[in-house]
């Protein structure tokens, strides 16, 4: 550390990290009478006064084997000191490098500015001295050496500087670079050569720095203030989240202790708007504004708080101190909140930004562009000449205009002839009133060959250097020294930053370049004659060099743009979106393409700054390693690596060439915007990848659901698969060569990427395409019908789908669409429009589908029965849709319980007999499906083959079938069946009614009977044939129980049951009385069923007798009487069954007078006992065991009264017996006599 008393104060530290001594030294050479002088006068006499060899500036290196201090004095010396002796070792007088004599008092009033900083290359120090004084500087550079064992300098160079405020320097071993301000506090960098010995000033090298933040910000008529000012202030890299926050808290004129400086970009620009919209709000007078005064109150808000960042930015980017590295070449300015460094230019570059004095001829003979012969160097420097004098003439509106009009695709020609035309009446307005009209004139006509001149600067602009075929991105190989150099080459986030700053810079230059070189060609072909331009020359420039200059001011505006526009934030459902698509396509990392693989989650980047990141970085620095840059050693990796790296990613980005990777990486990295963006400036005029762009172009789309617009560009990039190499290579991937079949699979890898956005119809339109292009023997057609035919059938198209289904060559294919057709439409309910189609050659397999899936599916979730008896009633098959509702009951009854399946069994059994009675009598049946039965075989000796007999012989595996063919009354008794059941559930919900099998005839019967429904059981019985003695039986029971009710209740609740069972019996149309009870009812319906079911015979009258007499029932009256009709002799026999005897012989006493004609029609009898009539008889044997059973009771009166007449009643009856009897044989007798006489006659 220095003193102003001269002295020098050396501290001495320990080692890092080690505890130890600290020491301090006081390093001073002074004479005799000072010590005297200092000891004699107390400090506080001698004041403050500087010493004369006070040291301004020193700096610390290595001599040798000693650390030394080298120090600038105020005394102008320079003296050298070692730290290990703590002795001087040198003291140089600087003044004698001074080319003439200075003024003393001059020197001494400028010695405060002196300043030394040093260089170490290898083990060789370099010193640098700069001298300011009132009238002059100059910097003196020194190299300390040993000589027979003293110090000294050797003095390189002397080179003077300007008359301007150094603020910091740096020497390397073979520049001084340094940094200025000049008298208008504007910052300058210059930089000078050591090996240049010149004394004046034209040895430096002014560097072009960035221009400052402009204060106007120009605003599109297309845009709201509010978005221009958002991106300007929020560009990545612009102004620091610090400079927003101090500039926020000054616009809002408080302090927000919530806000840090760590905050997100994101948060703190959603803060600056809310801020902005509160001042609008404010600044406001009413509450609703016009939309003219609100624009104004935004641009004037934001305008205002534009200001405020941009004096916070002045503020921070003030440069205090420049630091050059000698080792890599590597210049950064150090300023206040940012550090900025310092790149190398291009040849472009310098001949553009240089003054026109500056830029010499053997800086441009230099490159292989240019080498024929001066004068052809000559001429492009005029050109360039030219050019920076139209440039000084555009104004920043011109300029903003012709962005903007690129931006929007207008033609840069068209243009140019605009700038030109407003350009014209203001030339001759020079800031030093010359004729700038008139110097481009003559500037022009001193040019010897303008095509020549125009061309060599157009294929120095060209980055593919007139070979676009040639920047194909292909794997080098390298070796582990060129990777191992490489590898990390600028991939850290400064050194990707610093890469995509000096690319934006370097495609910002060159637009500037061909823009200027446009708008020159423009104004020559305006001028014509007067520049020099001959017709063959104009033809020339306007044919052919004027449509290649749009062609790079094209493609520069898009280098430009990318370099510039920031990267959208995307969330990781899109990137797992992006994955599914790129799956979709089948492309795996094999491919070669990129692929996605983490979210953008910050948007503080440009797209280019991202791309140099991942996958275009890596690329650069693989060919960077195979150009062999840094093979040097040492190596200047600064300005040896970073323009040719500037170069190779400019030679990867460019759209005029066959390299596709920055389009593909966009798409990785799911910028659907921006790359929409990218390929709109593309379009209309780069002929190269067009078709992949269109490619791209359709994924955008797809991704923001403007899926028409996908279509078209799909359909529009089928046109480059065979040429062009993404689509090829990376898409198709591929060894097919037949266009046809390539055109082919692009569309299948398109139609599943429609597929996996669920969008049928435009899966539908690619196929259609597809098929029309495709040939007749592609084995994808099919493939393609079925694309069709399932994306119709999902969007409910069903005529479209049944028709693509039926174009299907196919015949698998189309049998599994018409399978799926079959499923979905009875899925959907659509049955009518399913039956109607006409299924030209696939009614079997409809059949045979929808019997599979009937037979197969549960009866209680789908019903594909009733659409199959649709379909065959549709086509007039009556006899198998009877077959099928056949099937459907059968099978409804065994798997399916409960009311429902009985109401559809019904149904299914009537839809059956309305089929089969709609067909030939001859054809009314049906076959009933009977199980398989596999056949079995003999148990053979251990060791046999179960598949072939002894003899080798194979076996019958098939089991034996059996048909059962059942007719339409069969039918009709099932139904009869399940409607009994039905009839039951009705009077009495009983479960037990539901569940279980199907019941037995006679088990119905029963169960109806049970339940009252008589007429039911009756048709029962008959259908089945059965006796009705069931019926009747119950029916009897019935009536003794009602008949006991009524006896012994009187009316109650049991009416009500009776009445409702009684009604559901056919009770004829007897008119009956009010007073008429269920017993009188049932009773009736009894004698009604007798006289309407008793056919030729007396069974059911017994078992009616038998049922009443069992229970101890008299038979009422009107039994009788219609028994007696029946069959007198069974009821005799009933009563003397029944110990009836008194009723047994009042009925025989009847019976006899009955036979012997005395109201014989009381008993059925057609005759009676007389010689004319037939033969009639008595049950003799009931009346002998009636006679017996009377006998054996006579003790009662009045058993033996009924037993005396009916003794009585037997005799007469034998009398008449006997009469008739001789009146028989008299008549037959004289029957005979005649028949005699009349045979003798």
């Amino acid at each position: 550390m220095a003193t102003n008393t001269g002295s020098i104060l050396l501290v001495k530290l320990p080692p890092h990290g080690i505890q130890g001594i600290v020491s301090q030294r006081e390093l001073k050479q002074s004479s005799m009478m000072q010590r005297l002088w200092t000891g004699l006068m107390p400090a506080a006499i001698r004041g403050g006064q500087a010493s004369s060899d006070m040291t301004l500036s020193l700096c610390i290196h290595t001599v040798g084997a000693d650390i030394c201090i080298s120090a600038v004095c105020r005394d102008h010396k320079l003296r050298m000191w070692s730290c290990k002796n703590e002795d001087c070792l040198l003291a140089e007088d600087l003044l004698e490098y001074m080319p003439d004599q200075l003024d003393p008092q001059k020197a001494v009033l400028g010695a405060k500015g002196h300043i030394i900083r040093k260089s170490v290359d290898s083990t060789t120090v370099y010193l640098g001295v700069y001298l300011s004084f009132i009238d002059r500087c100059q910097f003196c550079v020194f190299e300390p050496v040993v000589f027979d064992g003293r110090y000294q300098l050797s003095h390189l160079t002397t080179i003077f500087g300007p008359c301007e405020d150094l603020v910091d320097f740096s020497v390397t071993s073979s520049q001084v670079w340094t940094l200025w301000t000049n008298r208008e506090s504007e910052t300058v960098v210059r930089y000078s050569s050591l090996g240049n010995e010149s004394v004046n000033l034209s040895g430096w090298q002014q560097v072009f720095l960035q221009p400052p933040e402009s204060s106007v910000v120009d605003v599109p008529m297309h845009r709201e203030p509010r978005e221009t000012y958002s991106d300007i202030i929020f560009y990545p890299g612009r102004f620091t989240t610090h400079t927003i926050l101090k500039a926020l808290n000054v616009y809002r004129r408080s302090l927000d202790p919530t806000l840090h400086s760590d905050i997100y970009l994101q948060a703190l620009k959603v803060e600056v708007t809310a801020a902005i919209e509160n001042e609008i709000q404010n600044a406001a007078s009413e509450y609703e504004v016009a939309e003219d005064v609100y624009y104004q109150l935004q641009l004037q808000q934001w305008s205002r708080f534009y200001s405020c960042c941009l004096q916070y930015h002045e503020v921070g980017t003030k440069p205090l101190g420049l630091l050059a590295d000698g080792v890599t070449g590597m210049v950064c300015l150090v300023k206040k909140s940012q550090l900025s460094f310092l790149r190398p230019c291009e040849l472009l570059e310098h001949l553009y930004l240089s003054p026109s004095e500056y830029c010499v001829l053997e800086e441009l003979a230099e490159p292989q562009l240019i080498s024929e012969d001066a004068h052809r160097c000559q001429d492009v420097l005029t050109l360039l000449c030219c050019m920076k004098t139209l440039r000084d003439e555009l104004t920043p509106d011109l300029a903003f205009a012709f962005d903007q009009d690129l931006f929007h695709l207008a033609s840069p020609d068209a243009i140019a002839q605009q700038i030109i035309d407003a350009m014209i009446p203001d030339f001759g307005q020079g800031k030093e009133g010359s004729s700038s009209f008139a110097d481009i004139e003559l500037e022009l006509q001193v040019i010897k060959d303008i095509p020549k001149a125009v061309s060599r600067l157009l294929e120095m602009l060209d980055l593919a250097q007139g070979h676009p075929e040639r920047l194909v991105m292909e794997d080098v190989g390298l070796d582990a020294f060129h990777q191992m150099n490489c590898s990390h080459l600028f991939a850290s986030s400064i050194g990707v930053g610093i890469l995509s700053a000096s690319l934006r810079q370097v495609m910002s230059t060159r637009l500037q370049v061909a823009r200027d070189l446009l708008l020159l060609q423009t104004l020559m072909l305006r001028m014509g004659e007067q520049a020099g331009l001959h017709l063959d020359t104009a033809n020339t420039i306007r044919s052919d060099l004027l449509p290649l200059t749009c062609t790079m001011v094209r493609a520069y505006y898009v280098m430009q743009w990318a370099s510039e526009t920031v990267v959208s934030v995307v969330q990781v459902s899109t990137v797992d979106s992006n994955l599914r698509q790129f799956d979709a396509l089948n492309i795996s990392e094999a491919s070669g393409i990129i692929r996605p693989n983490k979210p953008v989650s910050q948007q503080d980047m440009t797209l280019v700054e991202m791309f140099l990141q991942e996958a275009g970085g890596a690329q650069a620095r693989t060919l960077l390693a195979k150009n062999n840059f840094l093979d040097e050693d040492p190596c200047a990796l600064w300005n040896a690596a970073l323009g040719p790296a500037v170069t190779i990613t400019g030679q990867i980005i460019w759209p005029i060439s066959v390299n596709f990777m920055f389009a593909e990486f966009l798409m990785s990295k799911c910028q659907y915007l921006q790359l929409q963006q990218y390929i709109r400036l593309l379009q209309h005029w780069c002929e190269w990848n067009t078709s992949s762009r269109k490619f791209l172009l359709g994924q955008c789309y797809l991704n923001c659901n403007e899926s028409q617009k996908a279509l078209d560009n799909f359909l529009q990039a089928v046109h480059g698969v065979g040429n062009e190499d993404f689509l090829f290579s990376k898409l198709l991937q591929t060894d097919e060569t037949q266009l046809k079949k390539l055109e082919s699979l692009y569309f299948m890898k398109v139609i599943k990427l429609f597929e996996q956005f669920s969008l049928p119809d435009m899966v539908i339109a690619m196929a259609t395409t597809a098929i029309s292009l495709a040939d007749e023997e592609d084995h994808n057609i099919p493939v393609l019908w079925s694309k069709i035919f399932k994306h119709h059938l999902e969007l409910g198209h069903n005529e479209e789908a049944y028709a693509a289904m039926i174009s299907n060559p196919d015949l698998v294919r189309r049998k599994d669409s018409l399978r799926q057709f079959l499923v979905v439409l009875c899925d959907r309910c659509q049955l009518q429009s399913l039956v109607e189609f006409p299924f030209i050659d696939l009614q079997d397999d409809v059949v045979n589908i929808m019997e599979s899936r009937a037979r197969s599916v549960d009866l209680t979730t789908h019903n594909y029965y009733d659409l199959l008896y649709t379909f065959h009633v549709f086509r007039g098959n009556f006899r198998k849709a009877a077959t099928v509702m056949y099937e459907y009951g059968i099978r409804l009854s065994q798997e399916v319980t409960g009311l429902k399946s009985l109401q559809k069994q019904a149904k299914c059994y009537l839809a059956c007999l309305n089929g089969l009675r709609l067909v030939e009598p001859m054809y009314a049946w049906i076959v009933k499906p009977v199980p398989v039965v596999k056949a079995t075989f003999p148990v053979e000796a251990p060791g046999m083959s179960p598949k072939r007999t002894a003899d080798g012989e194979e076996r019958e595996t098939e089991g034996s079938r059996k048909m059962e063919v059942i007719e339409l009354e069969e039918i009709e008794k099932e139904y009869m069946l399940i409607h009994a059941r039905l009839k039951l559930l009705q009077r009495d919900p009983d479960q037990a009614h539901m569940a279980g099998p199907t019941l037995s005839a006679s088990e119905t019967a029963g169960l109806l009977v049970s339940a009252g429904l008589l007429d039911n059981a009756v048709s029962l019985c008959k259908a089945f044939r059965m006796s009705l003695v069931v019926v009747f039986e119950g029916l009897t029971l019935r009536c003794i129980t009602l008949s006991n009710q009524t006896s012994q209740y009187g009316d109650g609740d049991y009416m009500t049951d009776a009445w409702d069972w009684l009604t559901e019996n056919d009770m004829g149309t007897v008119n009956m009385g009010k007073d008429v009870s269920p017993a009188d009812q049932a009773w009736r319906l009894l004698q009604i069923y007798l006289d309407r079911y008793e056919e030729g015979g007396s069974r059911y009258h017994k078992c009616v007798a038998m049922k009443l007499l069992g229970h101890g029932f008299s038979l009422p009256n009107w039994f009788i009487m219609s028994y007696k009709v029946a069959n007198p002799a069974e009821l005799l026999r009933l009563y003397i069954d029944y110990d009836l005897l008194e009723e047994a012989a009042l009925l025989s006493l009847d019976y006899i007078d009955a036979v012997m004609g005395k109201g014989g029609e009381y008993f059925g009898l057609k005759t009676s006992l007389i010689y004319s009539s037939p033969s009639v008889w008595l049950p003799y044997t009931s009346l002998d065991q009636l006679l017996g059973a009377l006998r054996d009771v006579e003790v009662e009166s009045t058993y033996a009264q009924l037993y005396e007449e009916l003794v009585d009643k037997l005799e007469q009856y034998h009398r008449q017996v006997e009469k008739v009897t001789q009146d028989m044989i008299h008549a037959e007798s004289k029957r005979s006599a005649r028949a005699a006489r009349q045979g003798m006659t």
